[in-house]
């Protein structure tokens, strides 16, 4: 089948190339680089479970470790290899030497091959600024030995686009009338890093907008240094939110996908001094009085699913399905397993408690996790004790942990009772696309490490025992609730300022044969309320409801008040469920309910005005017919009958049953949230820090403002679906936060950054 699919890739390539290159110049001007040839190695073929999990280290790695002090740390993105595969791995050519990745490395002598491509950890410390120096040195297509970065960059998505390549191009073989630019894209590598879950002013965000070249001399719109501009960003972060487990990745406008699939991934744990946690339980892991040394670290654990080739390098399948996107795939899902950039590796562990923090680094595959022994055993339980934001109030037990693309989750487990010799895997039954797509290879991506029971355990065991039910945080230091999450209400005091209702929506190719090639049709792109990353409808016309950001020239929607709480509901009417991430704000959960999405379809359909241009037929769209990229049907500023904005109908005569309240373990601060399908999914969003206390009218008191100025250097936030292959193609959107007039600032744009 995989021939097969390669045989037609390259057909449709070698047609689109030999009828449409002659009438573009600009095309016709910059050749092809030589596509390389890969064999897929089935991930069945792959030894399991024969290499350590790559850990911590202050010395060397593995994984780099940065105590950070606060004086300014230097991170360069590199290609270099890294022993991925297992030891016993036998290549089809010659001696397996490392798979080339890339990745932030630190400074610190990477042995050669290197450990892993994950990393670094950096620690932080609340109110102690930590200052980053990004160093883009990645090269160049043609320098890069990843076959799978050169064969899958797609012109045809509105991406960072150095050399301003055109997206599509005239088709002789219509349907459709134009097909996406068939050059793969040949040049200095563009890269940008975010700071995920991170309070930080705009200009530090590392947004799509802001990606710089490899030579330093292109940049995007939304660029920013705090240094001399060339091929480096120096970002100098505040820390001043609450402790939380972020993690930094590459953003790069419509080459996320890619740059992160290459290893473009670290952790970066932020610590609170101030915060007091119950005995047993560190900033950065468990301590024990009857073990030497007391403390023990925190086990970072970034799941990753991947394809290899028979020689041990990264695979990523190009073979478009719509001839609008030739190399674009709507989902990668691999068929391999890689956590902290080791291929199935096992740890092994004492009977007694562990802390693991989980990171899903995925592009689009969702995991639903849990202990299963091989042989005699009762399985742990796997007990949460923190969100993406930050702790829980109060750890919860959870029979099956699932974290989509973007989540993180803080937990204890805890093997005692295990006898030294006994080994576990730690399960994955997630389907995929979630939740109905195909149940995981209980051979391959079914599984995702193993663990091994050792002698040595500490007794007693007096670290924090999360099945005492002791509060983590309490007091003072409890959870400021905007919700109250046993029964998905609103906290009382809350006040909603506005409300947003957002459809999610996902436009459908149609079967279209160009050169004697057939293609299937499929998803084309998926959206985030129809509307498209910039604002502009597909014909190039602007709504005028929409508002320009001179400095992106992107069109903005979502433009909320510093200060303010709102509650955002997607609606979400696509057949997947979607991991929704908010830049720069944490939320809440507050319910989930059911909507029949046959029946407000066909009522959001028919709002559409008509108008605007079918890409398909050339026509204008009739009046009562969906029209994909055109943004809401309504005017988005008015309000609908449940007084919300958007520019959708109301979705509440359609609603079915109750509203569901959030579980037990979502029951924190979120950046990242599951959108399941036909349902709407309710969150609370304030659009201050976290812990300031509720009050106030609208829930905006003077005290409800950031440290620094959430506008400075008018650059944008971003909310969008963290399936990296989504955001990649359209389901992504700007907003802007309008800030709080006459208010003091600690963190001054152009003193502090």
């Amino acid at each position: 089948m995989f021939k097969k699919r390669l045989f037609i890739s390259l057909v449709v390539i070698f047609f689109l190339t030999a009828l449409i290159l002659p009438a573009i110049p600009v095309i016709a001007a910059k050749p092809i680089p030589p596509p390389g040839i890969q064999v897929q190695l089935p991930g069945s073929q792959i030894p399991q479970f024969v290499d350590p999990l790559p850990l911590l280290s202050l010395v060397g790695g593995p994984i780099e470790t940065i105590l950070d002090d606060g004086t300014q740390q230097t991170l360069t993105m590199q290609e270099f290899q890294a022993n991925v595969m297992p030891s016993t791995f036998v290549p089809a050519i010659g001696t397996y030497t490392g798979t080339w990745v890339w990745g932030y490395r630190a400074g610190i002598s990477p042995t050669n091959p290197a450990g892993t491509y994950i990393g670094p950890v950096i620690i932080a410390t609340r109110s102690q600024p930590t200052n980053v120096n990004f160093v883009n040195d990645l090269g160049t297509t043609t320098t890069t030995n990843i076959l799978a970065y050169k064969n899958a960059t797609d012109q045809s998505l509105h991406w960072a686009n150095p050399d301003n390549a055109p997206m599509m191009v005239a088709n002789p073989f219509p349907p459709p009338a134009m097909v996406g630019n068939p050059i793969h894209y040949n040049g200095p590598i563009p890269a940008v890093p975010h700071l995920h879950g991170g309070e930080v002013p705009p200009v530090l965000d590392g947004g799509p907008d802001a990606w710089f070249t490899s030579d330093g001399a292109k940049r995007g719109a939304a660029y920013f240094t705090s240094g001399t501009p060339g091929n480096s960003s120096i970002y100098r972060y505040p820390n001043s939110q609450e402790a939380a487990p972020l993690w930094f990745h590459d953003h790069t406008l419509g080459a996320t996908r890619l740059n992160v699939y290459m290893g473009l991934a670290g952790a970066y744990l932020l610590t609170d001094p101030g915060l007091t946690l119950p005995a047993g339980l560190s900033a950065t892991g468990l301590s024990r009085t009857t073990a030497n040394p007391p403390d023990d670290t925190i086990v970072p654990m970034v799941i990753q699913d991947r394809m290899f080739d028979a020689n041990g390098q990264l695979f990523l399948p190009n073979v478009g399905i719509n001839p609008e996107h030739p190399y674009w795939m709507p989902e990668f899902l691999g068929d391999t397993i890689v956590v902290n950039g080791k291929v199935w590796p096992y740890l092994n562990v004492k009977a007694q408690r562990y802390r693991f923090l989980l990171i899903n680094g995925s592009n689009a595959r969702t995991y639903e996790m849990s202990f299963q022994v091989q042989g005699k055993g009762k399985p742990p339980t796997i007990w949460q004790i923190g969100t993406d934001g930050g702790y829980l109030d109060t750890p919860v037990a959870v029979p099956k942990l699932i974290l989509m693309p973007g989540e993180r989750a803080d937990v204890i487990v805890d093997f005692a009772g295990l006898a030294p010799g006994t080994k576990l895997i730690l399960e994955n039954t997630a389907k995929a696309p979630y939740p109905a797509g195909s149940p995981p290879q209980g051979s391959t991506v079914g599984k995702i490490m193993q663990f091994r029971i050792v002698a040595g355990a500490v007794a007693p065991d007096d670290s924090y025992n999360p099945a005492t039910g002791i509060p983590i945080r309490s007091g003072g230091q409890s959870i400021v609730r905007l919700v109250t999450p046993t029964t998905g209400t609103l906290s009382a005091g809350v006040t909603i300022y506005k409300k947003r209702q957002l459809t999610l929506n996902e436009v459908m190719g149609m079967k279209a044969k160009v050169g004697g090639v057939q293609f299937p049709g499929g998803p084309l792109e998926i959206l985030v309320n129809n509307t498209k990353w910039a604002g502009v409808n597909p014909d190039g016309t602007i709504r005028s409801d929409f508002t320009l950001n001179p400095l992106t020239g992107n069109y903005l929607s979502e433009m909320p008040a510093e200060g303010t709480t709102e509650q955002w509901e997607f609606i979400n009417l696509t057949a997947d469920t979607h991991p929704i991430h908010l830049h720069l704000v944490q939320f809440q959960l507050l319910n989930r309910q059911a909507i029949d999405v046959k029946g407000y379809s066909a009522v959001y359909n028919a709002a559409f005005k008509g108008g605007g241009i079918d890409p398909m037929t050339g026509l204008p769209y009739p009046a009562g017919v969906y029209m994909p990229g055109y943004g809401p049907p309504d005017n988005y500023n008015t309000l609908n009958a449940s007084g919300a904005v958007g520019g959708n109908p109301d979705p509440t005569p359609f609603l079915i049953g109750t509203a569901l309240p959030p579980n037990p373990n979502e029951a924190g601060w979120k950046d990242t949230i599951m959108v399941p399908p036909g349902m709407v999914t309710r969150i609370i969003v304030r659009w201050a820090p976290t812990d300031i206390a509720v009050g106030g009218t609208g829930g905006d008191p003077a005290t409800l403002r950031y440290p620094f100025d959430p506008n400075a250097g008018g650059a944008e936030y971003v909310w969008h679906c963290h399936i990296v292959d989504h955001e990649d193609n359209e389901m992504m959107r700007p907003d802007t936060v309008i800030p709080k007039p006459g208010v003091t600032r600690s963190y001054i744009y152009g003193t502090d950054y």
